[in-house]
């Protein structure tokens, strides 16, 4: 074989392209351009800070590196509702669960590594350790306001945080009397609950919105749809409010 340095160069270099090295075992191998080039997408191994990849994977087993997703339904970018996403990313043996944390509340992007023309960008809830799988993290999704094809059983995934959420976050509920918290005995009889606001006693309706921030609360009822008015809320967390009534309606509460 003659010297490595007596081959011509060739400055055109092509995906079908090989070069030849060693494997971890030391057998000497060809390894095509292509597949280089996939092993620097699907473990970010070109270090690309604040991306995180992930192998989605519909079905166990779930180990270090994948991500599940809940849909509303089918498989697409717009219907994806949640994701489940492991604390080490692909290729990595150290925990990232510190820096997840920078999803919160943001804007993401998640892209095919492959084909970067399927993709949804989301607005994020509160990122929160699963209580039974602790190396995986849950983190609600909003309504994609950019989307495009299918997430694929296996394929390999980039999530991105694309900025803060912006002073627009709001989300909107529909609300009748069966959103109203209540409770059923043994005998299938139904009591709403109450509490006791400034000295009155008020049905309340519960609402997770995700906007990752207590947001201001507003309600218009279905009689009087032109008119929004404040009432008492209570915030429970940053993606949790109770919205109190003096009784029962219907309407929407709106998030802002």
């Amino acid at each position: 074989m003659a010297r490595i340095s007596t081959y011509q160069k060739d400055t055109s270099v092509e995906k079908t392209d090989k070069l030849l090295g060693s494997n971890l075992g030391g057998t000497t191998k060809n390894f095509a351009v292509e597949d280089i080039s996939k092993f620097f997408k699907n473990t970010n191994a070109a270090g690309v800070a604040g991306q995180f990849t992930y192998q989605y994977k519909n079905s166990a087993p779930y180990g270090n590196g994948t991500m599940r997703i809940t849909f509303s339904s089918g498989t697409t970018f717009q219907n994806a509702t949640s994701i489940k996403i492991s604390k080490y990313i692909q290729g990595e043996e150290d925990s990232y669960q510190n820096i997840l944390n920078i999803l919160t509340g943001q804007q993401l992007l998640i892209v095919d590594l492959e084909d970067q023309d399927n993709y949804g960008i989301y607005g994020a809830g509160t990122l929160t350790q699963d209580s039974s799988e602790t190396d995986f993290y849950d983190l609600a999704l909003s309504t994609p306001t950019k989307f495009n094809g299918s997430f694929t059983n296996e394929k390999f995934y980039a999530i991105i945080s694309i900025g803060g959420g912006g002073s627009d976050k709001h989300a909107t509920l529909s609300f009748s009397s069966s959103n109203f918290a209540s409770t059923t005995d043994e005998d299938g009889n139904v009591t709403l609950l109450t509490e006791t606001i400034n000295g009155s006693t008020m049905k309340y309706v519960n609402w997770q919105h995700d906007l990752g921030k207590r947001a201001s609360i507003t309600v218009a009822e279905s009689g009087s749809p032109e008119q929004v008015a404040h009432v008492p809320v209570k915030y429970i967390d940053d993606n949790n409010v109770r919205v109190y009534f003096n009784g029962t309606t219907s309407g929407k509460i709106y998030a802002n």
